[in-house]
């Protein structure tokens, strides 16, 4: 993908965050029955990097367990960040803390405590990422954060199953392109918030191409599943 092209997409994703915050903040308050089947799976006093953590709906969850471990929230947009702290509470501890960039910023690792985790969450995020290299590039960098025990659990959205999302697929030239400047499964979704309507870039993953970039990064799959049931 041309850099141009692939820094439009990433402006796309950073202006809808920024712009649509409080309003997509207000969907995210339920915790997916995968990421409870995850929750059961760990330790409560590990070391926890929640990448794209948005308005800290894991953060949230963990502290629901008493969570005695260190986890670390970060995610591009400032809005969001703030609804993050504000949800999780005044209470919260020296368990908690939030960090705000952008993970497509190749030095995006270098702004981490020195440390590594026993459990990276990436939940819905690879797909905002655009370019083949670039999602390569972040998982490799996933690689050298985790534990020699730990892991990476990373959810993406299967859209194509969804009726309702499928109806709100919009041609690429809505924002300029062509569809040959484009990788295959990459599509441009819209998001209705009373009558404003926002823009996301999202690229399309199978179970095949999700365990291929898996395996290029280094990583060996234990487990895939549909994360929200249906």
């Amino acid at each position: 993908m041309e850099p141009s092209i692939q820094n439009k997409l990433l402006e796309i994703n950073r202006a809808f965050y920024n712009h649509f915050d409080g309003s997509f903040s207000a969907t995210r308050g339920h915790v997916q029955p995968g990421v409870n089947k995850l929750l059961k799976q760990f330790d409560q006093d590990i070391q926890v990097l929640d990448v794209g953590c948005g308005n800290g709906t894991l953060a949230r969850a963990l502290k629901s367990q008493e969570f005695t471990g260190f986890y670390l929230g970060v995610d591009m947009s400032a809005g969001l960040l703030e609804k993050a702290k504000t949800l999780l509470g005044a209470s919260s501890n020296s368990h908690f803390d939030f960090c705000q960039f952008d993970i497509a910023d190749p030095q995006w690792p270098d702004h981490l405590p020195a440390k590594t985790y026993q459990w990276v969450a990436v939940f819905a995020v690879l797909h905002h990422l655009p370019g083949n290299d670039l999602r390569l590039q972040i998982a490799r960098d996933f690689r050298k954060l985790i534990s020699p025990d730990g892991c990476v659990t990373v959810s993406v959205w299967q859209w194509q199953n969804s009726l309702r999302l499928r109806k709100r697929v919009l041609p690429w030239f809505t924002v300029g392109l062509h569809p040959s400047q484009l990788d295959e499964g990459d599509v441009l979704l819209d998001w209705r918030a009373g009558k404003t309507i926002g823009l996301r870039y999202v690229h399309t993953f199978s179970r095949e191409s999700l365990t291929s970039l898996a395996n290029a990064a280094g990583f060996k799959v234990v487990e895939t599943f549909f994360s929200d049931g249906r």
